[in-house]
């Protein structure tokens, strides 16, 4: 099935979705880590090991609130990508590398899916429906009327630049 506008808009709609879904998971596990408050959350990592816990603990609470809430509205999207799947990536280090895989075991399945969602939703396919489309596409109109008028412009040029040939017809009786 070839590449149509009903097929591009169902794509960004399934990646909005896919957004909103993962951003949400982010945002929930960072507001939980908020209320607990940071004290709850750095005795928790110091637990576990993560060096500078206080510092950790702040760092993972914003990223996951912020990052999630940018991933999720398509906002700086790459960036907030990356970050969360370096939180995922720390995550996996740290609280579930010595586990199974199942999360009911403690396992590292779901920060890795999620770190590998938020990876691909941010680098790969944010989609079109995105706020960063949103406040850049004047920009963008812009870009494309100065592109076509020098392709105008271009093309009057290459107009005038051929040369005018005269051409002598004799006609034989």
């Amino acid at each position: 099935m070839g590449r149509n506008a009903f097929t591009g808009l169902f794509n960004d709609v399934v990646l909005l979705a896919a957004r909103a879904v993962v951003g949400g998971i982010f945002v929930a596990h960072g507001w939980q880590k908020y209320d607990q408050g940071f004290a709850g959350t750095e005795q928790f990592l110091g637990g576990l090991g993560v060096p500078e816990p206080a510092l950790a603990a702040q760092v993972a609470t914003y990223v996951e609130l912020v990052g999630g809430a940018l991933l999720a509205v398509g906002l700086f999207a790459p960036i907030a990508g990356v970050l969360l799947a370096g939180q995922m990536a720390g995550a996996i280090w740290y609280a579930h590398r010595t586990t199974e895989v199942f999360v009911d075991q403690g396992g590292w399945e779901l920060p890795a899916a999620l770190g590998a969602a938020a990876l691909v939703l941010g680098l790969v396919a944010p989609g079109r429906i995105t706020l960063d489309q949103l406040l850049t596409w004047p920009f963008k109109a812009l870009a494309a009327r100065r592109k076509a008028r020098n392709a105008e412009a271009a093309d009057a040029e290459t107009v005038e630049a051929q040369p005018y040939v005269e051409e002598k017809v004799t006609i034989k009786a």
